[in-house]
């Protein structure tokens, strides 16, 4: 029995000595004995004794690494786990051995040529080796023939991966992520046929027409995720994806090459419900026809703007790029914003006269550090957004005096505002005149939530809390709940 054991594991580890210890390497497999108390129906052993695809289905519910484990268990085990249909693999499960000669990228070319002829639905490498195009190849060309749904890539070395033609021509897959250093390179023929999910990460695209030839041939696609992608010598890229529901592009400036910021990007997605936007605007984006949109989070970055920007660039550039997008995406119900957007906001000039109305907005959040807001750009906000009925700030800006003291009251404070949530909120003068402003004035409001740091003074958490409760508020079914955070 031990040398056959022994021999099951060689097919996995060619270096396994098959001697005990104690410090078993997480893919061999050592003798395993059970005390004799633990040996359940007599020496019976009734899971293996189940049928074969209900063997199958347990191992369904196992890590990849645990169920090759199951090989030494018994010879009806042997090879189970050869059939297996999710295959992940992550280097950090997999330590290499390299006294042994032995590697990860070893282990999952031996895991590879011993799957049976099964089906492969989903297959996972994540590695930091140093992986060719061969090892890519191999991989990809094992997969297809699997007829593979799922295909995610993470390969962190900073070699140049070149992608075979035969990836662009499997139309089994379903879902496709990779990210991997290097130029994508698209071959002219492509067939994504079921492709529902596109998730690129730390691609350059260097062609105009290529890019825009890989986006078009995904005729069913649903979601597309673009994240610190690279974007080399580009004019214009266009997506035009009229099946797309979730676009999802994420950039800062340091992961741009210099002359970006003359690339524009035209999205196209009449059935677009999902857009997630992270950038600094150095790129332009030019949205279009998206009224079935519910949620968007528009997330600007400053530091990465003054960069390459004086405040008079930002006011020509920067501030009708943010404009832009905010019209583009008026249908939405729920915003997410930064208080970035702000700050460019408040550079133009007449900004009431040129913010959209965003008449189905119900939800507003705003991220970010506060600010001193002295041209009441987030007033002008909230007044073009008559329906909003929950409104959420990650910290308090500072509203300047000079709106205040002109009293001009958002309408939706008087007809839809119903929550008011601030997650950072530290007791400055302007930040309480600011909810002294909200309670007074917001005469639906049913909810203010405000989470504050104590400093473990309990006096202090009661001065703060009477002084919130004696605020005037015009609604008389207001209810203020004041949290702490910070005690131990």
């Amino acid at each position: 029995m031990g040398k056959r054991k022994q021999q099951r594991d060689d097919n996995i580890h060619p270096h396994s000595s098959g001697k005990r210890d104690d410090n078993v390497h997480p893919h061999s497999s050592g003798n395993v004995v059970l005390p004799e108390e633990q040996n359940v129906g007599e020496g019976n052993d009734i899971i293996s004794s189940l049928p074969v695809n209900v063997l199958h289905h347990i191992l369904s519910f196992l890590s990849t690494k645990d169920a090759i484990r199951t090989s030494i268990l018994s010879t009806k085990w042997e090879y189970l786990w050869t059939s297996i249909a999710n295959i992940d693999l992550k280097e950090e499960r997999y330590p290499s051995r390299k006294k042994e000669g032995w590697s990860f990228l070893d282990f999952v070319e031996r895991v590879l040529s011993l799957h049976d002829a099964s089906d492969i639905k989903s297959l996972s490498i994540e590695s930091s080796e140093l992986v060719n195009s061969a090892h890519v190849n191999s991989w990809i060309s094992t997969s297809k023939r699997h007829n593979i749904e799922e295909l995610n890539l993470c390969l962190r070395s900073e070699a140049q991966v070149v992608l075979p033609c035969c990836l662009f021509t499997c139309q089994s897959l379903v879902v496709l992520k990779l990210l991997m250093n290097g130029a994508l390179k698209v071959p002219s023929l492509i067939q994504f046929s079921n492709l529902k999910t596109l998730e690129l990460s730390e691609l350059t695209f260097s062609d105009d027409n290529s890019t825009q030839h890989l986006f078009s041939s995904c005729p069913v696609l649903q979601e597309l995720a673009l994240v610190g992608c690279r974007w080399k010598n580009l004019k214009t890229i266009a997506i035009c994806i009229p099946t797309l529901k979730r676009l999802t592009i994420e950039n800062r400036y340091m992961e741009l090459p210099a002359g970006v910021h003359g690339c524009v990007t035209k999205i196209y997605a009449a059935n677009l419900i999902h857009f997630l936007c992270t950038c600094c605007l150095v790129v332009d984006f030019r949205l279009y026809d998206l009224s079935s949109l519910v949620d968007a989070s528009i997330l600007f970055n400053e530091d990465d703007v003054s960069i390459l920007f004086d405040e008079d660039m930002q006011e020509q550039v920067i501030t009708p790029r943010a404009l832009g997008l905010l019209t583009a995406i008026c249908n939405v119900r729920k915003l997410r914003t930064t208080t970035d957007a702000l700050r460019y906001l408040s550079l133009a000039d007449n900004l009431l006269d040129r913010l959209p109305t965003f008449n189905n907005m119900t939800h507003l959040v705003l991220d970010g550090n506060s600010y001193n807001d002295p041209s009441g750009a987030l007033i002008d906000l909230l007044e073009k957004t008559p329906n909003l009925e929950s409104l959420y700030f990650e910290e308090v800006s500072d509203i300047g005096e000079y709106d205040l003291m002109l009293g001009r009251v958002p309408s939706c404070f008087a007809s839809s505002l119903k929550t008011v949530h601030i997650q950072h909120f530290d007791k400055r003068p302007m930040e309480m005149q600011f909810i002294s402003f909200l309670l007074k004035n917001a005469t639906v409001l049913e909810r203010m939530t405000l989470r504050c740091y104590s400093g473990h003074i309990k006096s202090r958490e009661q001065k703060i809390s009477s002084k919130l409760n004696n605020l005037p508020r015009g609604s008389k079914s207001c209810v203020i709940e004041l949290t702490f955070f910070g005690i131990v």
